[in-house]
């Protein structure tokens, strides 16, 4: 309804400017308004939405419980685990995890996958969340000795 309003105002606001030449000025100004209005808005969520990656360090989001399972196919895995938010006074909304694959023989260990999700979660300061999510490699590696996982958290998103 809001949406038809406005539309309708503006089309009423170009057929004065077309038929009243004297309103052709105010038209003008009150399109650039609007226009330096809409434009500070863009602006302003722009610069929320890079500080809600700033608010809680990655060090703050702990994982544990972390367990992994084939998926539907055979190119993707199945990641469960429990995130905790440290943070004392921001609530997570979502977090980046990395997993990787490790095939490990004898004494050294090689990275043979690699792939990063968002966990979308909403945890309170000083709780947790236990997770399922599926993750998708492109190509399933060969393990010739031991497979380990290792997760770590890229980045955190809080308000």
């Amino acid at each position: 309804m809001l949406r038809i309003a406005i539309i309708l105002l503006i089309l009423i606001m170009i057929l004065v400017a077309t038929y009243l030449p004297k309103f052709r000025r105010a038209l003008g100004m009150t399109l650039m308004v609007l226009l330096g209005a809409i434009g500070f808005i863009i602006w302003q969520d722009t610069q929320e939405w890079e500080l809600e990656f700033q608010r809680i360090p990655a060090a703050q989001a702990q994982l544990s419980h972390m367990q992994v399972r084939p998926g539907l196919n055979s190119r993707s895995f199945v990641v469960t685990g429990r995130l905790q938010n440290a943070a004392q006074s921001f609530t997570i909304l979502s977090a980046t995890l990395q997993a990787t694959i490790e095939d490990c023989h004898l004494t050294e260990c090689e990275i043979v996958g690699q792939e990063d999700v968002e966990i979308l979660l909403e945890i309170p300061p000083n709780q947790a969340r236990d997770f399922s999510i599926t993750m998708p490699f492109p190509t399933i590696p060969k393990i010739i000795g031991e497979a380990t996982w290792r997760y770590d958290i890229l980045r955190v998103r809080a308000r």
